[in-house]
C-alpha cells in the first residue's frame, strides 16, 4: 500500500511540474508577443463609429459632430476613418484606466494625428491611443 502511495505522489508531482512549465511557457510568449508590439500613429477624422456605419459619409463631418458627441457621451464608441477607408476603433487600454473615448470625443469631426498600439483581428483594426492632436493641414504642392 506505501508503494502504491509513494508512486500516485510521484505522478501527482510529475503533473504538477508539466503545468507549471506550460504556465511559464505561455507567460513567456505572451510577454515576447506584447514586446513586438510598437506604437504607430494613425491620421484621419475622428467619427462616432455607429453613425459611419449606418450612413457612410453622412455620419461623419462637422454636420454630423453634434450627433457624435451624444452617442460618445452615452457610450458609443469613437474611431479613426483615414483617408483610404480605414477604420481604426478605439480600444479600452489593456491597464483598464481610461474610458477609450477619453482621448478622442473633443475631436469628433476634426483630422486628428493618433498614436497608439494598434491591433487587428478578423477585419476589425483597434488602436489603444496614447496621444492624439490635431493634424497638421497638409501643403498643396
Amino acid at each position: 500500500m506505501k508503494q502504491i502511495t509513494s508512486l500516485l505522489f510521484v505522478l501527482l508531482l510529475a503533473c504538477a511540474v508539466v503545468v507549471a512549465q506550460d504556465t511559464v511557457k505561455e507567460a513567456k510568449s505572451e510577454k515576447k508577443a506584447l514586446s513586438k508590439e510598437r506604437e504607430v500613429t494613425v491620421k484621419g477624422e475622428v467619427v462616432d463609429v455607429a453613425c459611419y456605419l449606418r450612413f457612410g459619409e453622412k455620419g461623419m463631418g462637422e454636420g454630423h459632430k453634434t450627433c457624435g458627441e451624444a452617442c460618445a457621451k452615452n457610450g458609443g464608441s469613437l474611431g479613426i476613418l483615414t483617408q483610404d477607408g480605414k477604420l481604426y476603433v478605439s480600444v479600452l487600454p489593456d491597464d483598464h484606466s481610461t474610458n477609450p473615448n477619453t482621448k478622442l470625443v473633443e475631436h469628433i469631426s476634426h483630422q486628428v494625428e493618433a498614436t497608439g498600439v494598434v491591433r487587428s483581428k478578423g477585419g476589425v483594426r483597434g488602436i489603444m491611443i496614447s496621444k492624439v492632436e490635431m493634424a497638421t493641414p497638409e501643403v498643396a504642392k
